[in-house]
């Protein structure tokens, strides 16, 4: 990918950090980057939609970052497959299961006007006509269903999702439904094996990987480097402006990068997960929170040859709660239940700011 480090427009760009501070992607903890463990789940993704199987399942740690992946991930395989519908599905858990209110809640995810309208039968035959429509305006026979928060699904949701494939299918469409759920999923699969419900388990949950969060010094670097390159961070859009130098426009201009800092704050992720085991992984959610206060520390003293610090980054660890997330909702030691191996494969980066 080349990479741009500037625009012609930099007087008018200026004002923008005062402008539009509160709205930055990084501030509202909206920074939606390709990551290695999102490219590495998009092979995955990728091979699933070409095969046309049924499904992959995804689980993952608590605030690891699946949702905001999922953002990525769905923008990818839109520039990828551009002739296939992709919706995204947040399932919701409830204390009884409702056909209503799981046709309802599907049919809201499309963004459907009569989602709360007419009988069981109704909805359902409306939401089969609404994905069928969908896929014959854009001449494809598949239809992809990202569904976030899978976990608060169980047998009768998964028994609806492949009626409604079935019927899909007799229609010669194909849904690939592609779920993302924390670590109950895993459980939610050994359920039903017990309860012999191979057919699916077969559909949905064949295969069933870790999303991961960074485990090396390497993920981070690479990370890093997207808050670096204009074309994956940009913005405002138009300005030519990667996210390091919106926030630290003297010290990049002087050669600075975010990236060079990974060593630093690693060490420092490394050091506070001493007590707990180690450091095997770190999620997003703590990575984006340690450099959003590395950024707002620093704009006051912004200038060129600024350099971060082990104390700098001992405190952005600090105030993210890392360490307080160690054996609460993350331990290092627990082994997810996985049946299948995520191998990332070597490929030129071909992803764009999201």
């Amino acid at each position: 990918m080349a990479k741009t480090q500037g625009s012609t427009n930099r007087s008018e760009a200026k004002p923008v950090l005062s402008r539009v501070f509160d709205e930055h992607p990084v501030i509202r903890d909206r920074a939606r980057l390709p990551t290695p463990p999102v490219k590495a789940v998009f092979d995955v993704i990728e091979r699933t939609i070409y095969q046309r199987d049924p499904g992959s399942s995804f689980i993952a740690h608590p605030r690891f970052g699946k949702t905001f992946a999922i953002q990525v991930l769905t923008k990818q395989v839109c520039a990828t497959f551009p002739q296939v519908p992709v919706i995204i599905i947040s399932a919701k858990g409830h204390a009884r299961f409702s056909e209503v209110a799981f046709y309802t809640e599907i049919l809201e995810n499309c963004k459907h006007s009569f989602s709360g309208v007419g009988k069981v039968s109704a909805r359902r035959s409306r939401l089969i006509n609404y994905l069928w429509t969908l896929s014959q305006a854009r001449n494809s026979d598949r239809i992809v269903l990202f569904i976030d928060e899978a976990q608060n699904w169980a047998e009768a949701e998964f028994s609806c999702l492949r009626d409604l494939s079935n019927d899909l299918a007799l229609n010669d469409v194909r849904v690939i439904a592609l779920l993302f759920g924390q670590t109950e999923l895993a459980s939610i699969r050994t359920v039903l094996l017990q309860s012999k419900r191979t057919d699916l388990i077969g559909r949905f949950m064949m295969q069933q990987f870790e999303f991961k969060g960074l485990t090396s010094l390497s993920d981070l670097v690479e990370t890093m480097e997207c808050y670096d390159d204009v074309e994956m961070s940009e913005y405002p859009e138009g300005s030519g402006i990667c996210y390091s130098e919106y926030f630290l426009p003297a010290a990049f201009q002087g050669g600075w990068r975010l990236s060079k800092e990974a060593g630093r704050l690693w060490a420092q992720f490394e050091h506070a997960a001493r007590e707990h085991g180690g450091l095997k992984q770190v999620g997003m959610h703590w990575v984006a929170a340690c450099i959003r206060s590395f950024f707002v520390t620093h704009i006051g003293v912004d200038h060129t040859g600024l350099t971060g610090t082990d104390a700098d980054w001992r405190q952005a660890v600090a105030a993210s709660c890392f360490a307080l997330s160690l054996g609460v909702t993350y331990d290092a030691d627990l082994q997810l239940p996985v049946n299948a191996s995520i191998f990332r494969e070597a490929r030129p980066n071909d992803y764009r700011s999201t």
